[in-house]
């Protein structure tokens, strides 16, 4: 079963991311990813798309109130991979957020329609289809140097990391989980809380 949609971007329905490292230099960062404030042009629906998941992955991208390239693409090959985990496949056509859904036979329509509910609620992908239109950034204008540096600045990531390292290992779930898990996930019996503030608030605001 197949079941196509256009995106409220496409429409023109405009609503309005380890190792070790240490620096004595860094200052203590007092940050609450769970109290976010977003006061950009687009901050009502960069809030809307904040708090209707639970992914840090997620959240990390919508944090800075700015959607590259990189980060469109990642955030789609999520909610592909939400959908795969249920059996079904997802192809993207273009860039302006259309898609075709595959489902296996014998799928109602209500499953359907349930699946791809929570894989979008979980992604926030309808939000940031519209985020990434609305802003027109290229990869190019990507600024994870400055973040990296704010990563060493806190001792989170390693002082030998580069950008494209971790463009890497961000866009890669297992290897994200693996450098900077105990910094996010606050299940994981290594949870770094003295240091969690900081990785949230480099991800923030670089300069921090």
């Amino acid at each position: 079963m197949r079941k196509t949609f256009v995106s409220l971007s496409a429409l023109g329905l405009a609503l309005m991311l380890t190792g070790c490292g240490q620096s004595q230099s860094a200052q203590t960062v007092n940050f609450d990813k769970n109290n976010v404030a977003f006061s950009g042009p687009n901050s009502i629906t960069y809030e809307k798309a904040y708090n209707s998941t639970k992914s840090d992955a997620v959240r990390k991208i919508l944090i800075d109130e700015h959607i590259t390239d990189a980060e469109f693409d990642q955030i789609r090959q999520l909610y592909a991979g939400c959908l795969g985990e249920k059996g079904a496949e997802v192809e993207y056509e273009g860039t302006d957020g259309r898609r075709s859904e595959r489902f296996p036979p014998g799928v109602s329509i209500e499953q359907i329609d349930a699946y791809t509910n929570e894989c979008l609620a979980s992604t926030a992908l309808q939000y940031i289809e519209i985020l990434h239109q609305v802003e027109g950034r290229d990869s190019g204008s990507d600024s994870v140097g400055a973040l990296v540096d704010c990563l060493k600045r806190h001792g989170i990531a390693d002082q030998t990391m580069t950008a494209d390292d971790y463009r890497r290992i961000v866009t890669d779930p297992e290897l994200d989980d693996e450098y900077f898990g105990k910094y996010f996930n606050e299940q994981r019996s290594d949870y770094d809380a003295a240091k969690s503030p900081a990785y949230w608030g480099c991800n923030a605001n670089p300069n921090t």
